[in-house]
């Protein structure tokens, strides 16, 4: 019986230590990066020293290469990557002292034994590094594209509205200033449904980037119990004249500088 339960128990990857602790047997490893920050590599350690890695996670949430697989226990971890700023560093490709831009982090995580999802995917473990640089783990069976949409409403800003949003070279230079952006539209106002996400990284870059100080709409974005899509429906049901207001009145980033 032992026998069968142990089995059952490694074909969910989590199996309980002998001091109690959950054991994440042969999981796979993600890295969400929701900073405005390149990342060359990320890992988590547990607390008798061994550590799952990922490389190359990139601006926006991209989560980078999936590695597997790993063995990891307890529900302290420590969460340890190294990034730059890639528009600081696309200045200084060809410095002889390139690595002093970048820096490191450590940030300790709480993962309390977590229920194994059900499916016969293979089990992922997920870090989620958010604007603030805090981190939270998950466990999934399925590939995501992370919980701040930034990189689809990059790419839906760039393909619908390009014309209005200034002086970019490309899409890529756009997707780093608005990972910018998402520090202040996740970390104030907590903005995490595509279609809110959508609504605001508009009207930041076509109308005002300060269009957030209009009492208003200041109101719905600090709203308490906020639903998903409601700021999406207020901004979108703004009236014509009272867009075009708000657009001469207040101040429109025109390029990667601004």
């Amino acid at each position: 019986m032992r026998k069968i339960l142990v089995a059952v128990l490694l074909s969910f990857g989590l199996l309980a230590g002998c001091d109690g602790e959950p054991v994440y047997k042969g999981v796979s490893f993600i890295a969400y990066n929701y900073t405005q920050f390149d990342m060359d590599s990320v890992s988590v350690t547990d607390k008798t020293g061994k550590s799952a890695v990922t490389m190359q996670v990139s601006v926006g949430a991209g989560g980078g290469s999936v590695s597997c697989c790993y063995t990891l226990r307890g529900t302290e971890f420590t969460a340890k990557w190294r990034g730059a700023d890639p528009e600081v560093l696309g200045e200084h490709l060809y410095d002889k002292d390139f690595d002093k831009y970048f820096f490191t982090r450590e940030k300790l995580v709480n993962f309390p034994a977590a229920e194994i999802p059900p499916g016969d995917g293979p089990l992922i473990l997920e870090l989620h590094i958010y604007p603030d640089e805090h981190a939270e783990m998950a466990l999934s069976r399925n590939m995501t594209n992370g919980r701040l949409p930034i990189v689809p409403t990059a790419r839906w800003l760039w393909r619908e509205h390009r014309d209005e949003l200034g002086e970019f070279s490309d899409g890529i230079e756009f997707l780093y200033r608005l990972a910018r952006v998402t520090k202040t539209s996740w970390g104030k106002y907590h903005i995490e449904d595509t279609a809110d996400m959508r609504a605001y990284m508009k009207m930041y870059f076509t109308v005002a980037s300060n269009f957030d100080q209009d009492p208003a709409i200041k109101t719905v974005l600090e709203k308490k119990g906020r639903q998903p899509g409601e700021v999406a429906r207020m901004l979108d049901s703004l009236p014509a004249a009272r867009v075009a207001s708000l657009k001469q009145a207040g101040s429109v980033p025109r390029g990667k500088n601004d």
